[in-house]
């Protein structure tokens, strides 16, 4: 069985939600996280219900025109929630707004850290911030924590953050021909701290990157290349494990 957990699996971007669905289902993909990336889209994904869907709040670091407060957070909050993110921070695309970032950062950690929720967190050109942050919140051995979804760059930081307890996760790009340095991660990482994911509709993974928008039934070229690369017969099953454990699903 397998769990997509990071699907931006919405009517932002399909019309086809219910049929994407059976798709995954038919190829044995239970589960779908849908991370929100601003307030509005967070409490709106919630309204499309589907027990192959489960939702997560956040809001992303390149969506810095307000700093958040524990209020925004908690007016879209509820029970059904399973994870805070994605949040994080992007210096790629707003590399001037680093202390807004930080600020919304913190609080989205703080908010999960109350609500016992595990933290989904975006982190492109700033991983050494986002660990020196996450240090500040999470040690090795606490009961919750979370994933950098799409993990990249050096590894011995992502080895530190992993050491928090941290889960990492890969998608498309692990696929990509000129993505070495992605699978060299993988190789290097506990096969009991991978996740999986499509990020769709981004990052389409081989041997599908022609298609317009990437969905959750792409998830099976990602773990197969998991497969290839951690020569492990008991990947799938121990992702699958890593999902649930960490989602509490």
């Amino acid at each position: 069985m397998i769990i997509d957990t990071h699907s931006h699996t919405n009517k932002d971007y399909y019309d086809d939600i219910d049929s994407i669905l059976d798709e995954c289902k038919n190829l044995g993909i239970v589960k779908l996280i849908v991370p929100g990336t601003t307030l509005i889209d967070s409490k709106n994904n919630k309204k499309f219900k589907h027990p192959m869907l489960s939702y997560a709040i956040g809001v992303h670091p390149t969506e810095t025109q307000k700093i958040l407060n524990r209020k925004d957070l908690e007016d879209i909050y509820s029970n059904d929630v399973i994870a805070i993110g994605e949040c994080g921070l992007d210096y790629y695309y707003k590399p001037n707004e680093e202390d807004i970032q930080n600020k919304n950062f913190r609080t989205q950690i703080e908010f999960a850290k109350e609500k016992n929720l595990p933290l989904i967190v975006h982190t492109r050109e700033a991983l050494k911030d986002t660990l020196d942050i996450l240090k500040d919140y999470y040690k090795k051995g606490d009961s919750i924590s979370g994933v950098i979804h799409s993990a990249d760059g050096d590894i011995k930081i992502l080895e530190e953050i992993e050491n928090l307890g941290f889960y990492l996760s890969f998608n498309g790009i692990s696929t990509f021909k000129n993505a070495n340095h992605i699978r060299e991660i993988i190789k290097e990482t506990n096969p009991e701290k991978i996740l999986i994911e499509t990020d769709s509709p981004f990052l389409t993974p081989e041997p599908k990157r022609k298609e317009k928008l990437n969905k959750s039934t792409n998830i099976i070229y990602v773990l197969e290349n998991i497969k290839n690369i951690k020569n492990n017969p008991n990947i799938e099953d121990i992702i699958y494990k890593n999902s649930l454990d960490l989602f509490r699903l």
